[in-house]
């Protein structure tokens, strides 16, 4: 299955790349503000993206619409959140620290 993964530019972790794991192996390393297309293995069930030690909620393959997803760190996108909150994902919401959305 091919999809196309987007990930915006957003500050943070913008020196560093996220990377897209297929059923825990590794498929993709996506740089920030780009956009490329991810062959899938045909039998792919969940995927998660991380960084260092933070990483996504599992995502189900299923779940993928128009063959499109974007991954997105999940509090850059809130000044409030951005201000206030980044400690808490980095140890106890390290595994909410990115977001993947269709």
């Amino acid at each position: 299955m091919d999809i196309e993964v987007t990930r915006p530019k957003q500050f943070t972790d913008f020196t560093r790349s996220y990377r897209l794991l297929a059923d825990g192996k590794e498929v993709a390393l996506i740089e920030r503000g780009t956009t490329r297309k991810v062959t899938l293995p045909p039998d792919s069930k969940i995927l998660t993206a991380y960084i260092d030690w933070c990483y996504s909620p599992d995502f189900a393959v299923s779940d993928i619409q128009d063959s499109r997803i974007v991954v997105k760190n999940a509090f850059a996108s809130n000044p409030l959140k951005a201000l206030l909150l980044p400690l808490y994902y980095v140890t106890f919401g390290k595994h909410k620290y990115l977001k993947i959305e269709s």
